[in-house]
């Protein structure tokens, strides 16, 4: 009768271009070991995870282990590109089987692990992840020789779009529903007195009683931190124009946002479409907003769209058995960083995404924690030279 255990990993990583081969101390499809250290492309994300829990089970089945409870093992393909070819079908297969919170606890990778903060060593579980969104903007207009060209083309009225757009970021604020602020809580009362800021700590009961004022202080406070608190911007494609002599018709561009687990979706649409629609007026073109036709026929005219909409996750529970079950398993299987430390495992968020988003109908207990200390960018994940220690590696079948 007892529900299943779902574990999940991805076995795909992201690429390392040919022109990068060489900037890797050893190559990277390699996994190199060099008697400290592994290195290799998914070392961290997320082979090391993956290879971690199919050898804890390898070791279980030999010892004659008999779980009392069906443990699922769901290896994506495509995490790394939106899962939508892997980590939908999962689910819909799952789902169908079980339904409904058909499952006891779902555990993937983590973004942080254990880390040291306030002078305190923490296992930072993640109960919830930023929403994400992939914002779209055309401006297209008539083109023409670059001889008799207008006061501002699609490009110029573009990278006005674009200044506009990075000159109003979004605000941030902490607020109790923010995991967040249960991490803050929580090091206000383990951390050692004197690591943690005073100023922090005097803010915390206003925070949690919703004074407004006292989590948007809090927030610019703490601005090493800010995307935890407010949603992220990031321009990150820009085109415009393929020959220099000629007037461009189309120029587009892509944002990458990250959202606040207090907004959502509509809202940050309905902010671009207040910052751009003036623009539109000024220079006189049609502007068409994100739930607009798009079919206006007029050449001259700037569009919205949004693509892989993700509203934030809900957050799952840390006064659940499933929470406790983990918080146990971590205390008793991983160390602190100073070994006259406690390991104080605390609730935390994800600004990025990962295939538990496909999962949220399975059930509430949702919880993302690599069980290594990552450093140097998540140990350098996505970039050259991502590696694992290998005396921290050895934990995570420990672990699982």
């Amino acid at each position: 009768d007892a529900k299943p255990i779902l574990m999940l990993a991805h076995q795909d990583v992201v690429p390392v271009l040919e022109e990068n081969v060489g900037d890797w101390t050893h190559p990277p499809y390699e996994g190199f070991y060099d008697g400290e250290i592994i290195w290799g492309r998914g070392a961290t994300d997320d082979k090391g995870y993956l290879i971690s829990i199919i050898e804890s089970l390898d070791l279980l089945i030999k010892s004659g282990f008999k779980p009392k409870r069906t443990v699922i093992l769901a290896f994506g393909c495509d995490e790394e590109i939106s899962g939508e070819n892997c980590g939908r079908p999962i689910f819909n297969a799952l789902h169908e089987r079980y339904g409904d919170d058909g499952i006891y606890l779902l555990i993937d990778e983590g973004s942080v692990g254990i880390q040291k903060e306030f002078n305190q060593t923490f296992a930072m579980v993640s109960v919830a992840e930023k929403g994400y969104l992939d914002v779209g903007i055309n401006v297209t207009s008539t083109g023409g020789h670059a001889s008799n060209p207008p006061d501002h083309n699609v490009i110029g009225i573009l990278s006005e779009i674009i200044t506009a757009i990075e000159a109003n970021p979004f605000s941030g604020r902490v607020t109790p529903k923010n995991p967040m602020f249960g991490f803050l809580e929580c090091a206000a009362v383990h951390a050692p007195e004197a690591s943690f800021p005073a100023s922090v700590r005097s803010k915390l009961k206003r925070v949690a009683e919703n004074d407004v004022r006292a989590q948007q202080q809090l927030a610019r406070e703490l601005d090493s931190m800010r995307y935890y608190f407010r949603t992220s911007q990031s321009v990150g494609k820009v085109n415009g124009g393929k020959k220099i002599n000629a007037i461009p018709e189309i120029a587009t561009t892509m944002i990458n946002l990250r959202l606040a687990v207090e907004t959502s979706v509509a809202q940050v649409q309905e902010h671009y479409e207040n910052l751009v629609r003036p623009i539109a007026q000024k220079h006189g073109m049609v502007f068409e907003g994100f739930n607009s036709a798009h079919d206006s026929p007029e050449i001259r005219k700037i569009s919205l769209y949004g693509v892989d909409a993700l509203e934030p996750a809900p957050v799952s529970p840390v006064d659940a058995e499933a929470f406790q079950i983990l918080s146990g398993t971590i205390k008793n299987t991983l160390r602190p960083l100073d070994q006259d430390e406690q390991l104080i495992v605390t609730p935390y968020l994800m600004p990025a995404n990962t295939d538990t988003k496909f999962f949220w109908a399975l059930t509430k207990n949702i919880y993302r924690f690599t069980p290594i200390n990552l450093v140097h960018n998540l140990n350098r994940a996505h970039t050259t030279d991502e590696f694992i220690r290998a005396e921290e590696f050895v934990r995570e079948p420990l672990f699982f």
